[in-house]
This record gives structure tokens, C-alpha cells and sequence, in this order.
């Protein structure tokens, strides 16, 4: 199963929203989102 996910710059740091706009996470990097969302 593929999970859609968008990851968005917000002032200086990265905003996670699930497919349907729910907020998964926030990170200051783009890799550290990436690995939460590994880790979820």
C-alpha cells in the first residue's frame, strides 16, 4: 500500500500533512521529516 503524504517548508522549518491535509508532524529538515514519517 502507498501512503501519500506533502511535506511543506513553513519559515524555516517543514510542515507533514497526510493526504487528506491532517498534520502528521514538523521537523527543521526535510531528511528529519522524512525519517518520522519512516518511523511512524
Amino acid at each position: 500500500m502507498s501512503y501519500r503524504y506533502e511535506i511543506i517548508p513553513v519559515r524555516g522549518h517543514y510542515e507533514v500533512y497526510d493526504a487528506d491535509g491532517r498534520f502528521i508532524c514538523s521537523a527543521d529538515t526535510r531528511s528529519e521529516a522524512l525519517q518520522e514519517l519512516d518511523a511512524a
